[in-house]
């Protein structure tokens, strides 16, 4: 019953350049992209020190795939290229010398659901349609924290917890630190954020926990808007795509009278 993209045999040369900010995140379909994003588990270290078992692993990023909308931005593929571009981060930034292996799986599997279930309509929208999410969630980062309950919806589900091996005080530590990571990608939270890791920069602690999170929480932000990092040839079609999905929830708020 393990999922069948296995088939995917990836080249030194593909291996490489997913390290690089060069990398081509369009010439890929989906089932390419997920045998990408577990090669990523097993190029860091993770699946053997956090013992977790390859079929779960299959299938937890079946599932995420799966619950990504189509969207013309905030979809897989987007979700894609942001794990993609922390996985650049890890490596061209020495992370892996910083980072313990359970810091490194929690940035990268908080890259891959950080947009779980978008419905195309940011928060702005959510809020002053008053929408179920934004009810559910106080008009407090509703689309933020519905990724973060679908994203642990997945992880209740066994045969899909890549922590399973992980202790019950462990699994505590990287469910809090996920939901710190993606509500983090929160936009109207940015000026806020960046400001208290400003504040640690002149003497920053990396045995300090406090630090670390203030690190991390700048570093799936900063993944997150890199396409312009990218090769114009790579970062031009998601203008597009942004584009497309803000005049569709523009043309909604219009007929909602918004």
């Amino acid at each position: 019953d393990i999922p069948a993209y296995n088939k995917y045999e990836l080249t030194k040369e593909t291996k490489d350049a997913l390290k690089t900010a060069q990398f081509d995140v369009w010439a890929w379909e989906p089932n390419e992209m997920l045998a990408l994003l577990e090669v990523m588990y097993y190029e860091l270290g993770l699946v053997d020190d956090l013992d977790i078992h390859p079929s779960t692993l299959k299938r937890f990023l079946l599932r995420v795939q799966e619950n990504y909308r189509n969207n013309p931005f905030h979809n897989f593929r987007h979700s894609f290229c942001v794990t993609q571009m922390m996985y650049v981060l890890i490596f061209t930034c020495n992370l892996l010398d910083k980072f313990s292996k359970r810091d490194l799986c929690v940035l990268l599997t908080a890259c891959i659901c950080h947009d779980l279930d978008h419905p195309g309509f940011n928060n702005t929208y959510q809020i002053n349609a008053r929408t179920e999410l934004a009810v559910r969630y106080n008009d407090m980062s509703p689309l933020e924290n519905h990724h973060c309950a679908v994203s642990f919806t997945i992880l209740s589900s066994p045969e899909c917890n890549i922590f399973a091996n992980l202790s019950k005080e462990q699994f505590k530590e990287v469910r809090g630190d996920m939901i710190v990571l993606i509500l983090a990608t929160d936009m109207a939270r940015h000026g806020e954020i960046l400001e208290s890791f400003k504040q640690k920069l002149e003497n920053f602690d990396y045995s300090c926990r406090d630090h670390l999170n203030s690190l991390k929480m700048i570093l799936i932000k900063a993944c997150d808007i890199s396409n312009e990092c990218r090769p114009l040839m790579v970062s031009e079609g998601w203008v597009e795509c942004l584009m497309e999905e803000y005049f569709h929830q523009s043309d909604k708020e219009k007929r909602d009278a918004l």
